[in-house]
């Protein structure tokens, strides 16, 4: 669900570092090199994909505006294991650089979603094949476990056709960062309630074939007064059982959830939880669009996820 606190995320935190969409491939300044372990707090957390797998233990993390990011974190407490970040190709190759180098420092996963501006026509044009470049380069420049998504939730924004076009332009570019550097969607999972067909139409063979992850963003359907019947867990499975539909093993990705009540955010926590080959899945802790600031009873349950993840990540390692 694209949210309006979402859209204003780049102009209100303003794009980290300057530079337009064909920004010469000079390499990565000095400034915006990986941080050193003296600046980490959590360095010796694993984060990729292969050590996720091995321990049986998702990364649970959170999404928030940039400016909210802080008192959020703080109001929810240890255990975010993946930051999503928002950034923007037209701004610059090294749009929210500042972010995922915090993500990283914090021993977090940085899920960055990459957009092109507001217009598809010009990265069918090729008019952001630079920047992507030299974005995968930096991002490589960390050596570090990192998620990236190309145009989250694109239908409503441009056809499929589009959607894959662009995507089979801009996947490859992307994965030039190197073996850290994973690159995957995060389709409209409500697609998957009703109009299975029409998800298909941008998750092809040819694209499943080059993703590293699949992923979707999910929310309750209703409202906070007047909930629906389809809760955002049930398209975790759903999600699962569309990849072994088309033959496919691929780890899982949630950019987003959230949901009206505790009940709901913490059966998707289980969810999450309990489902072999999910990488990460991040709540959106903020109010906008469909989504609800975490207070109360829906912050303990979130909480109650952290802490079951923390528990069962510590079990397992002591098996080993």
């Amino acid at each position: 669900m694209e949210h309006l606190t979402r859209r204003h995320v780049l102009q209100l935190a303003g794009a980290t570092g300057a530079g337009v969409a064909g920004a010469s491939m000079l390499g990565v300044p000095a400034g915006l090199a990986a941080p050193t372990r003296r600046e980490g707090g959590g360095q010796g957390r694993r984060t990729g994909i292969r050590s996720i797998s091995r321990l049986g233990v998702p990364l649970i993390g959170m999404s928030a505006p940039v400016e909210e990011w802080a008192s959020k974190h703080a109001a929810v407490g240890d255990g975010i294991g993946a930051r999503r970040i928002f950034a923007d190709l037209a701004a610059g190759p090294s749009s929210q650089f500042s972010l995922v180098r915090e993500a990283h420092a914090a021993g977090q996963l940085p899920v960055v979603s990459y957009k092109a501006g507001g217009r598809i026509e010009d990265v069918l044009a090729g008019r952001f094949d630079a920047a992507a470049a030299e974005a995968a380069a930096r991002l490589a420049s960390f050596d570090k476990h990192t998620a990236v998504t190309f145009w989250h939730e694109p239908h409503g924004n441009m056809t499929p056709e589009q959607y894959v076009a662009a995507s089979m332009r801009l996947v490859p570019i992307f994965k030039r960062g190197g073996r850290r550097l994973k690159v995957g969607p995060l389709l409209n999972g409500w697609l998957l309630d009703r109009q299975a067909d029409l998800f298909a139409q941008y998750a092809p063979d040819a694209l499943l074939r080059k993703w590293d992850w699949f992923g979707l963003d999910t929310y309750e359907a209703g409202t906070m007064d007047d909930p629906g019947a389809v809760k955002p867990a049930s398209r975790i499975p759903a999600a699962k059982a569309f990849l072994a539909q088309r033959g496919v093993d691929l780890p899982l990705g949630i950019g987003e959830y959230n949901g009206y009540s505790a009940q709901s955010i913490t059966d998707t926590g289980n969810v999450l939880m309990d489902t072999p080959g999910v990488w990460f899945g991040c709540l959106w802790n903020t109010t906008g669009g469909k989504g609800v600031e975490l207070s109360g009873d829906r912050l303990s349950a979130f909480q109650g996820t952290l802490q079951k993840a923390r528990a069962r990540r510590a079990r397992r390692r002591g098996r080993r």
